[in-house]
């Protein structure tokens, strides 16, 4: 009787060694495996973030390029328009003149250019009807300090290209003062060349967010400290916390945040590109937001896979223990 009881009490010991152990090694494995599932997975993202930064970059590359092979001729006409105005035009019909004939006089589409007169900082005559009695004063002192500047220096002005909200397109406009410096003409024209590059980024981000599984949205955002536009409108954008936005601008360097779409887990990665100022376009940021909803999907599954291999040797064992023990008792 007391030899049984020992037995018994040896296997007892035994099946708590080897359950320790197997939890004990099923612990430590899925520890590696999921360290290393979600290195992986984080070297992949990474891969992919840089893979589509550095794609859009190359597009940015060639539209500055595409851009620079017509800027002179671009510039070289706008110079010539404003010039002629100003030296031929009567100042005080500059208020009541028909601008749209003048712009068809000198040869130009009216649909890709406007002209305005401008007048103690307010536009007093325009081929665009909206902007009809603007103040630039609105924009702050720094447009006034510039309008001012044209206006004393009395020669040709050239802005670099700037995205136009309202219309999603690349938009350029030119200042002149008159001789007498009482009116500045001022000249916005669009690019068809600047419409086909920007088109093909439209199309190139949509396609991306396409490819990619996880990825939602792709989105190309120009602005400053004061105003931020995506090139595409798309309803999640409003979803977009303002100060991710904003910061990524006023800081001028990325920024990753988390943020909530309904019952959906966001993440979105904003890289900010610094253009070369001598491209004469503005600065843009790169957003890519990625659905962290079912992110952590492939770690449960290691972890599910563990579990079912713990309980399997554990159940494994106890029968070899069980015969093992019962052929003794025979």
């Amino acid at each position: 009787m007391k030899t049984h009881s020992t037995q018994k009490s040896v296997f007892a010991v035994l099946f708590f060694r080897i359950v320790i152990t197997i939890l004990l090694l099923n612990s430590v494995l899925a520890i590696i495996n999921i360290r290393d599932a979600i290195k992986i997975q984080q070297q992949s993202e990474a891969t992919l973030r840089d893979k589509i930064r550095d794609e859009i970059i190359g597009l940015s590359d060639f539209q500055t390029s595409a851009l620079k092979t017509f800027e002179k001729s671009f510039y070289d006409l706008q110079k010539g328009v404003l010039e002629k105005m100003a030296s031929e035009a009567d100042i005080e019909d500059l208020r009541t003149e028909n601008l749209t004939n003048r712009l068809r006089s000198m040869g130009l589409d009216t649909v890709f250019h406007d002209l305005y007169i401008i007048e103690e900082n307010i536009i007093v005559n325009t081929t665009y009807l909206p902007d009809w009695g603007l103040d630039f004063s609105a924009f702050g002192n720094e447009r006034i300090a510039l309008l001012d500047r044209i206006q004393k220096s009395k020669t040709f002005f050239a802005e670099k290209f700037q995205f136009e909200s309202s219309t999603k397109r690349l938009r350029s406009y030119s200042y002149q003062a008159t001789k007498d410096g009482k009116f500045i003409i001022e000249i916005g024209s669009y690019s068809e060349v600047a419409d086909k590059i920007m088109e093909m980024f439209r199309t190139r981000l949509k396609k991306i967010s396409e490819e990619n599984e996880n990825i939602v949205s792709v989105n190309y955002w120009f602005g400053n400290a004061e105003y931020q536009f995506p090139i595409i409108d798309e309803a999640l954008n409003r979803y977009i916390p303002d100060s991710i936005i904003t910061d990524a601008f006023n800081q001028k360097k990325d920024i990753t945040a988390d943020f909530t779409v309904r019952d959906q887990e966001m993440n979105i990665e904003f890289m900010y590109v610094k253009q070369d100022p001598a491209t004469r376009l503005p600065d843009f940021a790169l957003s890519v937001i990625t659905d962290n909803t079912n992110r952590m999907a492939p770690v449960y599954k290691i972890i599910q896979r563990q579990v079912f291999f713990t309980f399997f040797f554990l159940i494994l064992i106890i029968g070899i223990i069980y015969l093992a023990t019962r052929s003794l008792k025979e």
